[in-house]
């Protein structure tokens, strides 16, 4: 059952992974400019939402259930990469 999931939605995870590092190796370059790196991922972290919320109203299984969970996932994606890039404990 997972794995006929999956192979239905081959594409969608593929072409997610392929723009999400794409877009990591653009933060990765960005090292010296630690805002832009910070702008980078939000808009990053954005686009996981929307990307996830389409995926989802177009297979109608769009829930107020997802919607949270996309946003906190995101969310918590964007306070660790506060927390790194903004100093933290600094080990």
């Amino acid at each position: 059952m997972i794995k006929k999931k999956i192979n239905e939605h081959l594409l969608y995870y593929i072409s997610l992974f392929i723009i999400l590092f794409l877009g990591f190796i653009l933060i990765i370059s960005l090292s010296v400019n630690k805002s832009l790196q910070l702008a980078v991922f939000i808009v990053l972290a954005l686009f996981y939402v929307i990307w996830g919320l389409l995926h989802h109203y177009m297979n109608h299984e769009l829930m107020t259930k997802v919607v949270v969970e996309y946003i906190l996932i995101a969310s918590l994606g964007v306070a660790i990469m506060l927390f790194l890039l903004k100093g933290g404990y600094g080990i």
